[in-house]
């Protein structure tokens, strides 16, 4: 596996907690069967991937023209870019909704692919939409394909975030199968839904940090109210990172207590890292993998 940094000591951490305190139960093996197998159609989930920009280079704006993957991109952006009408067919584009990309949780055994899944098709359809009407990134071919894969990772990297809060009170409370038990009953069951926090914040997150990803403001916001339930909610988060904070502890709520509907909200919301993505990027390092096109189902 290639997680380094503070991914690999989190995940060791909860392999040791789900050692020392796991005795099995009829309930607790259905925490183990993979949700996202059932969000994710799975023509896309059991695809053939291959895992990018994993060396030493870190991910930020400057290096990630130096990556060959997306150098060789811009040639295929040319072509993509001269289709008359082609950037129509992007509007609302909905990230695990539409399965352009999406988390795979490292809570779920096998591991071999946990981290950031990002469709090629659609990184190249978002940066053909940039590249013909976003403001700031008009005709400029290499800035709409590096913004365009910032704009599906980061939206998935908090996912991540998520995930390793709940990594957190589960160490801390000594309690396995908070993460699972919350993904289960209240994630899953909640998709798709206006009622789905997670993917508001998701996207809220990504509006936070427009600027990193070199994405206009106003741009990315009109794309972002096109989306569809829960995608579009984030707004009602965007207004200051005070409202962020109390989405944050909200959902923390949720996922301590594994109802939608509790009633009580610690003041724990500091246990999601809203910093930098790019930041946190260097210190966690999410493993990401590339899908070029679906698996046959037959």
């Amino acid at each position: 596996m290639n997680s380094k940094g503070l991914s690999l000591d989190i995940i060791n951490a909860i392999d040791i907690l789900y050692t020392q305190t796991y005795t099995q139960t009829s309930e607790d093996l259905h925490y183990y069967n993979n949700p996202v197998s059932e969000l994710i159609t799975p023509e896309w989930h059991y695809s053939d991937s291959f895992q990018i920009l994993d060396n030493n280079l870190q991910i930020n704006w400057d290096n990630l023209g130096e990556f060959d993957l997306i150098k060789t991109m811009i040639d295929s952006l040319e072509k993509k870019a001269t289709i008359p009408g082609d950037d129509a067919i992007i509007v609302g584009t909905e990230f695990e909704r539409s399965f352009c990309s999406w988390y795979q949780p490292y809570h779920y055994l096998p591991r071999q692919k946990w981290g950031v899944h990002l469709r090629y098709d659609s990184w190249m359809r978002v940066a053909v939409l940039f590249y013909h009407n976003c403001p700031s990134l008009l005709g400029r071919k290499l800035d709409s394909i590096k913004s365009a894969f910032l704009y599906l990772y980061v939206h998935e990297l908090f996912h991540n975030i998520v995930e390793n809060a709940a990594s957190v009170m589960e160490i801390l409370l000594r309690k396995p199968h908070i993460y699972t038990k919350y993904y289960s009953y209240v994630y899953s069951n909640l998709f798709n839904s206006s009622n789905c926090i997670e993917e508001a914040l998701s996207n809220g997150y990504l509006f936070l940090w427009a600027e990193e990803c070199h994405i206009d403001r106003d741009f990315l916001k009109d794309e972002l109210l096109k989306q569809g339930p829960g995608y579009h909610n984030f707004i009602q988060y965007s207004s200051g990172s005070s409202n962020f904070s109390k989405g944050n502890r909200i959902l923390l709520s949720q996922i301590r207590y594994g109802d939608l509907n509790s009633t009580t909200y610690d003041p724990i919301e500091q246990l999601i890292v809203i910093s930098d993505p790019i930041q946190y990027s260097s210190i966690y390092n999410v493993p990401i993998w590339l899908h070029r096109k679906p698996r046959p189902v037959y």
